[in-house]
């Protein structure tokens, strides 16, 4: 299993561009000129050579991001389409940088004072000088050296990131934890706080915002997707309530080439013949969800041996999808 970034603001390498940026696209439902009715479905293949063949073809599924697919070599050039959609663009994520520094935040506020902060950046820049890989944040060390509440830290937080401050008391008692792979949560660093019955999922993290991610999850459950951050505390709280749910069933699946991975995703879709399959990319993993049944295509459903998430990694990229 490769070595996962837990920290998704880091860079990473990725295959080159391949077309247009999904990120900025929802997952598409297939169009086809072609004709298609509830008895006779066009294979969602654009290229599909099978013309009236398909009238004989004993096979209804599977079906991936609502368009049937007739056979094998179909199934294959749409998981090519797809992985082309999700690699296009991809590249190195630069590091987020705030135009106004935390410590200027909190200053403001007046929870620290200035010889505070000039002894925090201080204490950083020693950190730093001692072990450039340290890491060492303002915030934190604020924390535990000079007193600063840190309910004050994370909404200091919740304003540099313009975003909400969650409250495990409020949004944590029963964390929706069908809704997302175990390996992307302890990937990334976040945690499904709440499911509404409105189809809006509170996504809590810890210090930082991951938009990206966010915005992969919505394509994939086709939920609304709120980020907020929780204090250190009961992050730690949430992620260990979280560890100890019932995920859905998942793999891990690991290909020297983005050429490879299609092939195994091709030769798995067609093994499970899921009535509904969707793909989305999430920093440098692929995440493809497959549903067994199409009664069960709704995210708050996806529980039991009805839904099964693999995780793709290509550890090499040797080969391109042409």
């Amino acid at each position: 299993m490769p070595v996962l970034n837990p920290h998704p603001n880091q860079t990473s390498d990725l295959p080159p561009a391949l077309g247009t940026d999904p990120a900025t696209v929802p997952v598409p439902k297939p169009s086809s000129s072609r004709r298609s009715t509830r008895a006779f479905p066009a294979c969602a293949n654009p290229r599909c050579a099978s013309g009236w063949l398909q009238l004989w073809r004993q096979r209804r599924v599977p079906v991936v991001e609502g368009g049937w697919l007739c056979s094998p070599a179909c199934t294959r050039a749409r998981v090519e389409d797809l992985l082309r959609r999700e690699y296009a663009g991809a590249g190195p994520v630069p590091p987020h940088r705030h135009r106004v520094p935390i410590g200027l935040v909190l200053l403001t506020q007046g929870w620290i004072t200035h010889q505070h902060l000039k002894e925090g950046l201080e204490a950083q820049r020693n950190a730093a000088r001692a072990d450039p890989g340290s890491g060492m944040r303002l915030g934190e060390w604020l924390v535990a050296h000079r007193g600063l509440n840190e309910a004050r830290l994370t909404h200091a937080l919740g304003l540099q990131w313009s975003c909400p401050v969650f409250s495990l008391e409020r949004h944590g008692d029963n964390l929706p934890v069908t809704i997302i792979p175990r390996l992307l949560s302890e990937s990334f660093g976040f945690v499904p706080l709440r499911l509404t019955s409105s189809g809006m999922l509170y996504l809590a993290f810890e210090d930082r915002i991951d938009h990206s991610l966010a915005l992969a999850i919505e394509r994939m459950t086709s939920l609304r997707v709120e980020s907020g951050l929780l204090s250190t505390t009961e992050f730690a709280e949430a992620h260990r309530r979280l560890s100890e749910g019932r995920f859905a069933p998942a793999r891990m699946i690991e290909a020297a080439s983005v050429d490879l991975l299609a092939e195994a995703f091709s030769r798995l879709i067609e093994k499970e013949k899921p009535a509904e399959a969707r793909l989305v990319r999430v920093r440098d993993l692929l995440w493809l969800r497959l549903w067994r049944k199409a009664e069960e295509i709704v995210p708050a459903s996806a529980s039991g041996s009805r839904v099964e998430d693999v995780i793709g990694a290509v550890t090499q990229f040797t080969c391109d999808i042409s």
